[in-house]
């Protein structure tokens, strides 16, 4: 089996990779492990912030939910969530995270990853039919 050169060993959450994905900072767990056609991160929402309705045309997602509580937009439908909660979320389906009064922490998992790395995203935000945004 080859092995990748370049890949870290260890490392702390907060020493990976971040990027803005329309005000939300997200940390990249799996950039640099040679795992390149999957996505996965780390992301922190405040309390009473929205992470807007939107769909990705080709990435399936699993959302694990690691602190705190909210709600899961899925196709219209609000469903509560609270730790260890586990989202499924097929390709095209309309989802958005609203955290309640306490921080929501959650892990965000895509096949493939929704962040290329030209840093363009397969998201698209269905309030106003606009691309996600990454800086």
């Amino acid at each position: 089996m080859e092995q990748c050169v370049d890949t870290w060993k260890v490392r702390q959450v907060e020493d990976s990779p971040t990027l803005l994905l329309e005000g939300f900072t997200m940390y990249r767990i799996l950039d640099g492990s040679s795992m390149d056609d999957i996505g996965c991160e780390f992301v922190v929402i405040q309390p009473g912030e929205v992470l807007e309705p939107h769909y990705h045309s080709r990435s399936h997602s699993i959302i694990l939910v690691i602190q705190g509580s909210g709600y899961a937009m899925l196709d219209g439908v609000k469903y509560p969530i609270r730790q260890n909660s586990v989202i499924n979320v097929l390709p095209g389906v309309v989802h958005g995270l609203e955290s309640t009064d306490e921080t929501l922490i959650v892990y965000g998992f895509q096949s493939p990853a929704i962040v290329a790395e030209d840093k363009s995203a397969d998201i698209v935000f269905t309030r106003d039919n606009r691309r996600g945004v990454v800086a």
